[in-house]
């Protein structure tokens, strides 16, 4: 066995082009090609996206200089030096520059604006940078959102990758097992693919899951054949199920009971006390102490991102505008000619609101936010 046949990493050695895989890889290259500037590919957590962005870069050829983006940025600005690292030192290159991003669900709303300032760019009437957009579903959420209208308008192709369907699962065993040379040493059997498939659905990264257990226990039980009784004890060992990925049911709560007998105990206070009134005056104290003012609540303003570019920071203003927030814009000089433009809100906030708002941005993509003092001087 060169390499166990069922790790979770990303493997181009072990790489199985389903049907499905086929055709959305074939419509990639296809996009690509006409140069359509902006291509979105999304699909279930497990399903192969990372490892088909890997084969972008072996199937793209010399024409093309890709650049695979693990790690999505956080600002426009991020967004601008990494591409700046990857291209910037390629003047005179003829080839056509191609920056895939996985994980691009992550991506928050001013970078995909500034991905669509990115696909204006052109050169000769074509455009100067092709954008692969690659993410689970909730990236398609996020473009078709009203905000992101034009940005929907300039994706050159929608792709989403299914799931293997039940004839694949068995060939793709198979596959794998050949790829790590134990093809002519172990099998898995047709009845333990039918029970991969309603274990998984057909999720790669499920079904790996399980029959890397599977194929541990034959080799050390020196089994050639592979039993849906087998692959059965795996998925005990490791519990991969389709469902391990739904959010569980709520326990069943308690709250009339709950409820009941907090009124009883109320109740029951409150006769207490009434016939046993020497308890009320031993509540209140003999001597009234100074009345002192009570701390001034802290107050929080929040700031939302810095940008280098007033324009940046002024159509990021706009965007908070549309979702109802009243942003405001300041900058500072730090002299040699850069400014910084920091877009906040003023509040002021409690401590208590600026969580609910934090919340609320976080919804729209905007986790990075600062909650700043204002009033911290103040407390004593």
């Amino acid at each position: 066995m060169n390499k166990r046949p069922f790790s979770l990493t990303a493997d181009l050695d072990f790489l199985y082009l389903s049907d499905g895989h086929i055709r959305v890889f074939g419509e990639i290259l296809a996009a690509i090609n006409r140069r359509d500037g902006l291509i979105c590919v999304t699909g279930e957590p497990g399903i192969g996206k990372t490892i088909i962005c890997r084969r972008l870069l072996e199937e793209l050829g010399d024409e093309y200089h890709v650049v695979l983006v693990t790690t999505p940025p956080k600002s426009p600005q991020a967004m601008t030096e990494t591409l700046d690292e990857a291209f910037g030192t390629t003047a005179g290159d003829s080839r056509i520059p191609v920056a895939v991003f996985d994980e691009a669900q992550h991506l928050d709303f001013r970078c995909l604006d500034h991905i669509k300032f990115l696909t204006n760019l052109e050169r000769e009437g074509e455009k100067l940078l092709q954008i692969v957009l690659v993410g689970q579903p909730e990236l398609a959420g996020k473009i078709s959102h009203k905000r992101f209208t034009q940005l929907e308008q300039r994706i050159g192709a929608k792709l989403e990758l299914g799931l293997l369907q039940k004839k694949e699962v068995w060939p793709y065993l198979n596959h794998r097992l050949s790829v790590a040379k134990l093809a002519e040493e172990t099998r898995f059997t047709k009845g333990a693919a039918r029970f991969l498939y309603r274990e998984t659905e057909g999720v790669p990264r499920l079904v790996n899951r399980i029959a890397n257990i599977a194929v541990e226990q034959a080799v050390q039980e020196n089994k050639p054949k592979i039993g849906a009784r087998d692959v059965k004890r795996a998925a005990t060992k490791v519990s991969a199920s389709r469902s391990d990925w739904k959010e569980q049911a709520s326990p069943r709560r308690e709250a009339p009971r709950f409820a009941f007998l907090s009124i009883l105990l109320v109740l029951s206070a409150g006769s207490y006390f009434y016939f046993n009134a020497e308890w009320l005056f031993s509540l209140v104290p003999t001597e009234v102490s100074e009345i002192r003012p009570a701390p001034a609540r802290p107050e929080f303003a929040l700031k939302l991102g810095a940008f280098l570019l007033k324009e940046q920071a002024e159509e990021f203003r706009e965007q908070l505008a549309k979702e109802d927030f009243s942003a405001t814009v300041a900058a500072k000089d730090f002299g040699d000619g850069w400014t910084l433009y920091q877009v906040r809100l003023p509040g002021p906030y409690t401590e208590f609101e600026a969580g609910n708002i934090m919340n609320r941005l976080g919804r729209l993509g905007i986790p990075s936010v600062e909650k700043i003092p204002l009033n911290a001087d103040k407390a004593d």
